[in-house]
């Protein structure tokens, strides 16, 4: 039962980690590739859900205090990670909003830029370069 627990145990730090290593990404990375983050916070929580399934068939059935004690550690845990999460959705929807903006003062910067310039009739012209030498 202990080992299985650790397993556990184990997973919870893997998913504490990668929250972690994403949550940062947004500190040192221009732009997080937030698909693949996805994917990977996915792929992990996938294998966590199997070690708790697989945990909980073996010991649900009468718990004892000790088995007791380690539901309680995991509901701790659950909750953390939860926490985790929100911080996450937040990050990555004030990201989101940051980045719109952007998008939006380039695109009005682009077309300051082109009042400025030639008349699209000048721009669209067929040029030549000469290549004969004198």
């Amino acid at each position: 039962m202990k080992r299985d627990f650790h397993s556990i145990k184990e997973a919870f730090r893997r998913l504490e980690k990668i929250h972690s290593r994403h949550l940062g990404s947004f500190d040192v990375e221009a732009m997080p590739d937030l698909g693949r983050q996805n994917l990977e916070r996915k792929k992990e929580f996938d294998q966590f859900k199997e070690d708790m399934r697989q945990w909980l068939t073996i010991n649900a059935p009468g718990m004892d205090t000790e088995t007791q004690s380690m539901v309680q550690y995991m509901i701790d845990r659950i909750h953390r990670l939860l926490e985790q999460n929100k911080i996450m959705e937040k990050r990555v929807r004030r990201y989101k909003e940051d980045l719109q903006k952007k998008m939006k003062a380039l695109s009005k910067g682009k077309q300051a830029i082109s009042a400025y310039g030639s008349p699209p009739s000048i721009l669209n012209r067929p040029r030549a370069i000469n290549i004969t030498t004198h």
